[in-house]
């Protein structure tokens, strides 16, 4: 991300995994909306910080980007990058107490099913699907110019909230030791 550059965290799952794995750096500025769930109108708000900047980048979950999908009918002229991390539904429950509710899928996971690069073409937006890290890396690296979406393909929640129970343990480890309370 280039210097005087926006980036704005969508809530829930993404703002989480920045704030947690993340440093921050000067020269460029984070934003995020905050609310009672804190979905609503994000691509709209990507729209109007992208006015004050020469690029702007955003990361979004599936289901905060869909909530607020009708704003690209207003499709802005700034160059815009957004990374939809798509998990099929609400990611953020699988690492939760919730994970284990009887219909889980129905009450939190809630799958869109969706070909998320197809309904965004639908739009006469440019997608891409980033499948696998060394396609993201090469999305990632590559300059934004106009506004365009990056759909970061999660192939299952629950490996997903695996993974990141595994990594929480293992830094939580790792400090035990360096403070010597292993």
């Amino acid at each position: 991300i280039v210097d005087k550059s926006a980036v704005f965290i969508g809530s829930s799952r993404p703002v989480r995994d920045i704030e947690a794995f993340v440093h921050p750096r000067g020269g460029v500025e984070v934003f995020a909306n905050r609310g009672l769930a804190g979905i609503d109108g994000n691509i709209s708000t990507v729209f109007g910080i992208a006015e004050k900047f020469d690029s702007t980048t955003a990361i979004l979950g599936d289901l905060t980007f869909l909530h607020d999908i009708s704003a690209l009918t207003n499709s802005s002229k700034s160059n815009i990058r957004i990374f939809v991390i798509d998990n099929n539904g609400g990611g953020i429950f699988s690492t939760l107490p919730q994970s284990n509710a009887d219909n889980f899928e129905q009450v939190f996971g809630t799958p869109h099913n969706l070909d998320l690069v197809k309904v965004i073409n639908g739009f006469g937006i440019p997608a891409a699907k980033a499948s696998n890290l060394d396609q993201l890396n090469k999305l990632i690296l590559e300059p934004i110019k106009g506004f365009n979406v990056v759909v970061v393909s999660v192939p299952s929640r629950e490996e997903n909230a695996s993974n990141l129970k595994e990594l929480i343990q293992r830094v939580s480890r790792a400090v035990r030791i360096g403070i010597n309370l292993a």
